[in-house]
C-alpha cells in the first residue's frame, strides 16, 4: 500500500535528499531507547554542529553513498508509514526508514509534487529559508543506534555552514521541496544495517 498515489512516481532520474498519536518516537521511553521491534528516526543533539564532528564526517566521503526516495509505502496491519530508499549505484541497497503518518503524508506529497490547498509546516519551513537566504546543501542520514535513525541537514546561509541534527523524515520533506535537485546521502553502515553513534 502506497500513501498519496506514490507508487510509480517519477524520480526525475536525479538525487533527492526525507505526529499525533501515531508518531513512532512517542513509542519508545524517554531515555530515547525504541520500543522492542519498532524502528525509528531521531534527531541529534541539539544545537550548531557546524564547528565540529559532523563536518568531519561530511569530509570523509568514502563513507557516504548517494541515494534516492523511491516510495512511500505502509503495510497493513502495521500503523507507521515507511520512507524508501534506494542507492543510486550498484549495489542498489535499500533503506526503509519508519516515520509518522503525517511525515509520511508531507513526504509523499512533495515526492509527487502534488500541490496541497493550505501550505504544510514543511513548506512553510522552506519559505522562512529562503526568506532568509539559507540554502539546504544536502541532507545526510548518520546513524542507526538500536531502533532510531538519525540525521542531519547541511545547510549554507550569510553567516556560513551549519550543520544541524534533525529527524529523516524532517529532512527529506524539506530537501524534496528546494528547487534544485539536492543529494540525499546515507553512511554506508546504515545502508548494511550496522549500528552506529547517532549523530
Amino acid at each position: 500500500m502506497t500513501l498519496a498515489g506514490t507508487s510509480g512516481a517519477p524520480t526525475n532520474g536525479e538525487p533527492l535528499a526525507q505526529e499525533g498519536a501515531d508518531h513512532p518516537e512517542e513509542e519508545h521511553a524517554p531515555s530515547g531507547e525504541a520500543a522492542p521491534g519498532q524502528a525509528t528516526e531521531e534527531h541529534g543533539p541539539r544545537g550548531e554542529a557546524g564547528q565540529g564532528g559532523s563536518e568531519a564526517q561530511g569530509a570523509d566521503r568514502e563513507r557516504w553513498r548517494l541515494a534516492v526516495v523511491t516510495e512511500v509505502s505502509m503495510d497493513l496491519p502495521g500503523v507507521h508509514p515507511e520512507i524508501v530508499l534506494q542507492e543510486s549505484a550498484a549495489p542498489y541497497r535499500v533503506l526503509r526508514i519508519p516515520v509518522g503518518f503525517a511525515e509520511g503524508t508531507a513526504i509523499a506529497y512533495a515526492w509527487r509534487r502534488i500541490a496541497t490547498p493550505r501550505p504544510l509546516t514543511h513548506e512553510l519551513a522552506t519559505e522562512i529559508l529562503s526568506a532568509h537566504q539559507v540554502n539546504i546543501e544536502g541532507v545526510r542520514i548518520t546513524a542507526r543506534r538500536g531502533q532510531s535513525f538519525y540525521a542531519e541537514l547541511d545547510t549554507m546561509g550569510p553567516r556560513g555552514r551549519r550543520v544541524i541534527p534533525c529527524r529523516p523524515s524532517d529532512a527529506i520533506a524539506l530537501v524534496l521541496r528546494q528547487p534544485m535537485p539536492t543529494p540525499l546521502l546515507v553512511a554506508d553502515e546504515v545502508l548494511e544495517g550496522r549500528e552506529s553513534g547517532g549523530t
